[in-house]
């Protein structure tokens, strides 16, 4: 009985940290299917720990595709109320060429609305915001695109994949919706934006990393600061009515 083919990938996994990851979760999703390893021992410092994961590939696209995956492993902190253990999650990702490789279709530019011109710049959300993101084509073709946006915990990205048409010159402007998940005001989150083409014959994709910062809280006196500021001119006001009225009463 002949097997049905299955694409097997290696995965190498470097700890670039100086804690251990100790168990690593690691769960990649390719043409929709998804798969989940498990490296018991983790990862020290400095070491490296590889997984393999198998998808069907008998009905894939040719071309160039993208392997997404998310690590997860435990970190040192207090324990939440259910006793679970604080997690530190990420994203990565692997290109895989089916058959011939054409390059990716569009180049992924995203946005910095709070200083455009610092390389380090990373987007703000407060308990919802958007991921802004520019498409233009590479090989100065049209291209119609699906973008998604793939997070970590702590985020989460709203509503489905946008459809975008990316002009052969120029560009196209995707905005994509977010919502902060249980994330710590002031942290910073990798997101990957996936763009893939949707008509061309062969699989076209470009996968960017953006960094998200979710808001810091505000303090509460700055919250109060408007109501104080009424509450104080209110009694200002009433204090001066009372006087007002003693010295006609006298």
């Amino acid at each position: 009985m002949a097997r049905v083919p299955r694409l097997e990938v290696r995965v190498v996994i470097a700890n670039r940290g100086d804690q251990p990851a100790v168990p690593l979760d690691v769960v990649g999703e390719f043409l929709g299917e998804r798969r989940q390893a498990r490296v018991v021992q983790g990862v020290p410092p400095g070491g490296e720990a590889a997984v393999l994961l198998d998808f069907a590939a008998e009905d894939a696209r040719a071309g160039l595709q993208a392997l997404t995956l998310l690590l997860e492993h435990p970190v040192e902190g207090d324990a939440d109320a259910a006793g679970n253990r604080p997690v530190h999650s990420q994203r990565a990702s692997l290109l895989v060429t089916l058959g011939s490789n054409p390059g990716p279709a569009v180049r992924i530019e995203v946005a910095c609305p709070d200083d455009p011109a610092d390389a380090d710049c990373a987007p703000s959300i407060g308990v919802r915001g958007e991921l802004t993101t520019r498409l233009e084509s590479t090989d100065g073709e049209a291209h119609r695109m699906k973008v998604r946006a793939l997070t970590a915990r702590g985020l989460r990205a709203d509503g489905p994949p946008v459809t975008v048409e990316v002009p052969g010159t120029g560009g196209a402007t995707v905005r994509i919706p977010l919502a902060r998940a249980g994330g710590a005001p002031g942290s910073r989150h990798g997101v990957l934006v996936v763009a893939e083409t949707i008509d061309d014959p062969l699989a076209r994709t470009t996968v960017e990393e953006a960094q998200v910062r979710i808001a810091p809280q505000p303090s509460v006196l700055g919250r109060l600061r408007g109501p104080l500021l009424l509450l104080g001119l209110a009694l200002l006001a009433s204090a001066g009515v009372a006087e007002w009225r003693r010295r006609h009463q006298a």
